[in-house]
């Protein structure tokens, strides 16, 4: 919040209520479970290009997509969702978290997930997770520090909205939680469960690989 700014919560809320109403009728296209996700290649905070493509190389990737460090809830969503990251990788996934550029393009050394540098909202256009913010909150936004992406179409005023994306090793979405409530908490739990059943379904594919090899060596002795 810039110095000098002050804000009550009867104002937050109705300035939320307002934002999540345009959100929830504007946003139909939203990648679902089962949609293949779109590739993507994006710089890091700390200059580092991370393409989703390698991220799948190793197994599931988990993307969770801030509203960024000018809003007070998408730094608490970024910290929890850095608290998870150990059982994260420990269910045998990657995670990094993609948001829009701000003022301070160095990454918390404390947190270790990377932030992804979502310029323009490219990827999160491609997800189908932006809304045209209504005009009396704009004012609002960029007194709070927010830019808003450069578009070709004038009047447009782009906003993303929290969400968790959950991707196996073929990009096909396995969990999707699209919050239009930003002042929701990250859903770390449901994250987790769709973590664990994904992992069970791959522990069964891989057992049936397994069997299915054996009976083609047999077979070929026999």
């Amino acid at each position: 919040m810039r110095k000098g700014l002050v804000i009550s919560d009867m104002d937050t809320d109705a300035s939320a209520e307002i934002a999540m109403a345009r959100a929830s009728a504007t946003i139909t296209n939203a990648l679902r479970a089962g949609a293949r996700a779109p590739m993507f290649a994006l710089h890091d905070k700390l200059g580092n290009k991370v393409m989703l493509e390698q991220l799948l190389r190793s197994g599931p990737v988990v993307l969770n997509f801030l509203r960024g460090s000018w809003c007070s809830f998408g730094e608490e969503n970024l910290a929890r969702f850095s608290a998870l990251h150990g059982r994260i990788v420990s269910a045998g996934a990657k995670a990094v978290a993609l948001a829009p550029p701000d003022a301070s393009l160095n990454q918390s050394a404390h947190l270790p997930v990377p932030e992804l540098v979502d310029t323009d909202l490219r990827v999160a256009r491609a997800f189908g997770l932006t809304f045209d913010l209504p005009e009396e909150l704009r004012g609002r936004y960029i007194d709070l520090g927010y830019v808003p992406p450069k578009r070709r179409r004038s009047g447009l005023f782009l906003v993303p909205v929290p969400a968790t994306y959950l991707l196996d090793e073929d990009g096909i979405v396995a969990f999707a939680h699209v919050d239009f409530d930003y002042r929701n908490g990250f859903d770390g739990e449901s994250l987790l469960k769709a973590l664990d059943a994904l992992r069970a379904r791959r522990e069964v594919r891989d057992r049936n690989r397994g069997r299915l090899a054996v009976l083609k060596v047999v077979k070929k002795s026999s």
